[in-house]
This record gives C-alpha cells, structure tokens and sequence, in this order.
C-alpha cells in the first residue's frame, strides 16, 4: 500500500512538472505552435512517455486551466468575510479576474473555452455559481453600508458584472490567439478598468466618490 502511495505521488508529481513547462511553453509560443513533441523535450521525457501522462495538448491545457481557475477563486473565497469596504471587495475580485487572464492568455483559443467546459463542467459551473454568491454578498454590503443604491437589484447587478468579466476575458483569449489589426490594439486590463468604472457609476449613490481605476 505505502509503495502504491508513493507511486501515485511520483506520478502527481512528474503531471504537474509537465504542466509547469508546458504553461511557460505555450505562454511563449502560443497554443497552436506549441507541440507535444517541443513539451516532451521541456521536461526530458520521450513523446511516447508523455502520452502516458495526457493524452493530447487539449488535456494538458485544460489541466492549466484549472490551476489557474482555483487559484482565482483562492483569492477571493474569503472576501464576504474580510472585514473591508464594498468597493474594496470588488477591487480584489477585478485584480483577481485580471491576473487569471494574464496567466491564462495564450490557453484558451475558441475551441478550448468550448473544450473546457464540457471537459470539466460540473468543476467550472461550481465555481461560477460560488463566484456569483460572493458578488452578490458584495454588493448587498455596499447597499447595507450606504455606498450602493438601496434600490439596487443584487441578482441583476450580480449576473452583469460577471457576465463582463467573463465577456472580457473570453475576448482576451480571442484577440491572443487571432491576428487582426482590427483587434490588435485590444488591451484588457483598461477594458476592465473601464466596465468596473461604468458599472460603479451605475450602482452607487450620487454623494459617494469612488476612486476610479483607470
């Protein structure tokens, strides 16, 4: 039993080896240039030894995926919690959502924001769902402390600014991966910057001042 343990760890272990090289790999090449044979050789493994571990570069990267996506929502699990303002609250969950973007930028072409989903589905809608309470619990304590007006319909509020966030990551994803001069120029974190100004100032009072971010 104590050798099938530590069998399974070295297995855990040389998985998440792949994961971190295949991460910068991809971050610096992108996802289409990237290559099983170009990770294998990341990680001192042979090509066939690799497919023992993932069986295609869509799986590996649904794995980084999912690194990344728990280590957002780590950051802002205990902010209804956290003894801190409203707007403060929403600040975190802005950085959060901008620094899973940048880790995540060159993982999820179209198809895999698709793959994802449907590879991990029950993991990505739990999140999204536990996401949406702690956005809602935020913005019902702007309302309570007198920053947000009372009139505010939290549910509606709530499904907005994520479905933002959400829109604006999926087109970061989009404009990583695709060439355009159309696109080019996209830049995601003056978007966000942007939609959370927007959206402040559909939500508080008129007597609160609130720092804009960009």
């Amino acid at each position: 039993m104590a050798e099938s343990l530590i069998k399974t760890k070295e297995i855990e272990l040389k998985r998440q080896i792949i994961l971190d090289e295949a991460a910068k790999l991809i971050n610096k090449v992108g996802f289409k240039n990237a290559k099983m044979e170009d990770i294998a050789k990341k990680v001192g493994f042979s090509k066939a030894s690799l497919y023992s571990y993932f069986k295609d570069k869509e799986e590996i990267v649904t794995n980084i995926a999912k690194v990344h996506l728990l280590n957002f929502y780590n950051k802002i699990a205990d902010l209804p919690e956290r003894d801190i303002s409203a707007v403060e609250k929403l600040n975190i969950m802005k950085n959060a959502h901008m620094d899973f973007v940048k880790k995540s930028k060159n993982l999820m072409v179209i198809k895999l924001n698709f793959a994802l989903m449907e590879k991990s589905h029950e993991e990505f809608i739990v999140l999204k769902l536990k996401t949406f309470e702690i956005l809602k619990s935020i913005l019902e304590q702007g309302k309570k402390d007198g920053v947000f007006n009372k009139n505010l319909d939290s549910d509606s509020a709530a499904t907005l600014l994520e479905a933002m966030f959400t829109g604006i990551v999926f087109v970061n994803s989009l404009v990583k991966n695709i060439k355009s001069d159309l696109i080019d120029d996209f830049d995601m974190e003056k978007m966000i910057c942007f939609g959370m100004d927007f959206f402040y100032m559909g939500i508080t009072n008129t007597n609160v001042e609130i720092n804009k971010c960009s």
